[in-house]
């Protein structure tokens, strides 16, 4: 193979955090209050060898939060809260190099990205139901200056090319969910999201709006075939994301597995990933503006594999008592 310099790059990047926080907690009337302010300074620079490859970022956030809760009966809990977050752009979001390696797919980064910010209000419970614990979250997220990938018509070769930006701004309402529940020999394990995508903002000049719902579930458990032999197994399910020009790919993945303890503290085990689909497909469907793009690719899922583990020492964890008396 020869190296094409017209096509390759070496790209540096750095990225320095520097953060300060202040919390106060104290109780009133059998309620716990704890509020806080975190500031944060973001500086970030890139370093490549094409024009327009070398830039310097920085900005400052003040990111604050309060959370009230009360403890009820049975251990059951109560909590309202509000807090403010931020996203930064990753590396391959702000990577200015093109990616020409399929001119059917040109890709390049945005350097000037700013961070998303979220104002996030929840309001959370936690009880136990027929001996199954349940963890439940309402939340009401907007968030500002999303990132979003965008796909465009090069004006003088109509390829397309996809680059990201700070296209506006998301309304989100949904619940988290988690609960775990053993019966027997058998454990498992239920959770997930489901919210809303209602956003609003300006793509290649023009104003556009989506929305739609995302989910994202897991689930895992446990089964005691004997006192030291074990079944297991998980599964991840995602919907498609949304965009404001359309949707990208959904995913999932399932996972089975056997394990044998061994009195000597150690174990083997088996896991295959994808035991029923070798290999899976990912379909994308964006509009623009004058053309509409519609792709599909595969990539080889299935995977089979051994492990091992052996535990040693010993943790103590009894109350040590203190020598020293006051």
């Amino acid at each position: 193979p020869v190296l094409d310099e017209e096509r390759s790059n070496i790209f540096l990047y750095d990225q320095n955090v520097y953060a300060g926080y202040a919390s106060y907690n104290f109780y009133f009337k059998k309620l716990n209050i704890v509020t806080g302010l975190r500031y944060e300074r973001t500086d970030i620079g890139g370093e490549g060898e094409f024009a327009g490859n070398t830039f310097s970022n920085g900005y400052d956030n003040f990111l604050p939060n309060i959370a009230i809760s009360k403890s009820l009966k049975n251990f059951k809990n109560l909590k309202v809260s509000y807090s403010q977050r931020i996203q930064r752009p990753s590396l391959r979001f702000i990577n200015p190099f093109r990616n020409t390696a399929d001119f059917g797919s040109i890709s390049f980064g945005d350097p000037t990205l700013r961070p998303e910010l979220t104002d996030q209000f929840e309001l959370g419970y936690n009880t136990n139901i027929l001996g199954a614990s349940v963890f439940a979250t309402a939340y009401y997220k907007i968030t500002s200056e999303i990132i979003e990938s965008i796909v465009q018509l090069d004006a003088v070769t109509d390829f397309s090319e996809t680059t990201f930006s700070n296209v506006g701004k998301n309304k989100s309402v949904g619940i988290n969910l988690f609960t775990s529940k053993s019966v027997g020999r058998f454990t498992l394990r239920l959770g997930g999201d489901v919210g809303t995508y209602n956003a609003t903002g300006i793509v290649g000049g023009k104003e556009l709006s989506n929305s739609a719902i995302n989910y994202r579930i897991f689930t895992s458990g446990e089964f005691s075939l004997s006192g030291s032999f074990k079944a297991d197994y998980f599964g991840i399910f995602s919907a498609p994301r949304y965009t404001l020009q359309g949707k990208n790919p959904s995913f999932s993945m399932i996972g089975i597995g056997m394990r044998k303890d061994f009195k000597n503290k150690m174990s083997v085990g088996i896991r295959i990933i994808e035991p029923f689909e070798e290999a899976k497909n990912f379909d994308t469907e964006i509009d623009g503006d004058g053309f509409r793009q519609v792709s599909r690719f595969a990539i080889p899922f299935r995977s089979f594999g051994i492990s091992f583990s052996y535990k040693f020492g010993k943790v103590d964890f009894r109350e040590r008592k203190s020598k020293i008396k006051n």
